[in-house]
């Protein structure tokens, strides 16, 4: 079983503080948070954190790393069962990938080094769920998995910026996060 303690002292390596770049489709973020993500729940879920609309920017400036942690478990760990995985290291890994572009992305990554490390494409689908297949398939492949993890995950922010070249400002960023962590 992985702790989300541990997880989010790894997310928090990984994210800086209040970051306002005109050209980042999330706009203003602050610890990780975007005021885009925060828009993106439904009213009643921003009102458990405090967000109202009207007080965006000004919610993602004064955010508490209490306050992030709190909807990084939420909206992120509780939705898929992170604690399942049984290595914490893999378990941070794919969870820092989940806060920074999504659990189904970040999953569909491991899926797929799961299919390169065991060289069997029926073992799973791609589907972006992490299920009890997937949970199991991460586990078997073990020490080998955490590389091969590291290219997919490389290769998904590459094809970002091939199908947005306007992305292309971000990608050392993101393969920093990737190849550093």
């Amino acid at each position: 079983m992985s702790d989300f303690e541990i997880a989010m002292d790894y997310v928090a390596q990984n994210e800086e503080g209040l970051v306002k770049n005109s050209n980042d489709p999330g706009g203003i973020t602050n610890i990780g948070i975007s005021l885009r993500f925060m828009l993106s729940l439904d009213v009643e879920q921003q009102k458990v954190y405090g967000f109202f609309p009207e007080l965006g920017e000004q919610f993602i400036e004064t955010l508490t790393y209490e306050k992030a942690k709190a909807i990084y478990c939420n909206e992120f760990w509780k939705q898929a069962p992170f604690a399942d995985i049984t290595n914490q290291i893999h378990c941070n890994y794919i969870f820092d990938m989940a806060i920074n572009c999504g659990i189904a992305p970040a999953i569909k990554c491991a899926q797929r080094a799961c299919w390169a490390i065991q060289k069997k494409w029926e073992l799973l689908i791609a589907d972006g769920i992490l299920g009890q297949q997937t949970i199991e398939a991460i586990k078997m492949c073990g020490m080998f998995f955490l590389p091969v993890m590291r290219a997919e995950r490389g290769n998904y922010y590459r094809q970002i910026v091939a199908n947005d070249p306007s992305k292309k400002e971000f990608l050392n960023g993101w393969l920093n996060r990737t190849y550093n962590s």
